[in-house]
């Protein structure tokens, strides 16, 4: 992933003025996120409940935890970049602490959030705290 952090992520999403300019900067986003290999892509790392495929790996370094993601489409990547700025570089205990649902709405992604979609990013972060 590269070093973009959240504010910056999130100054990026709110600059947008309209729906397409925040669709165009989500897809901006997912050509950042650093891909998966294949041999990454298991069942097992795969998140269950999303619309598309997403698969999740965790790594955990003294304690502190950093994520890799990957999708097959392009929108969720950028949501996935979001979802990685939230949560890199940060205990289990500190993840489990938060309301990540809370800290994503403050991005204004709901719009490209349909109800499938929605229940994908949930998956996501249940995966995370957990």
């Amino acid at each position: 992933m590269t070093d973009l952090t959240r504010d910056a992520i999130q100054t990026r999403l709110q600059a947008c003025t309209s729906k397409e300019a925040t669709f165009k900067e989500l897809v901006s986003l997912s050509k950042q996120l650093e891909r998966l290999t294949d041999a990454d892509k298991t069942e097992e790392n795969r998140v269950k409940g999303c619309e598309s495929a997403v698969w999740l790996i965790e790594h955990q370094d003294n304690g502190v935890c950093t994520f890799q993601a990957d999708s097959d489409a392009k929108l969720m990547r950028g949501v996935l970049m979001v979802i990685l700025s939230l949560v890199n570089g940060h205990s289990k205990a500190e993840l489990q602490q938060r309301d990540l649902v809370a800290e994503l709405s403050q991005f204004n992604l709901s719009s490209y959030l349909t109800s499938s979609r929605t229940n994908g990013v949930l998956s996501v972060l249940k995966k995370v705290q957990n």
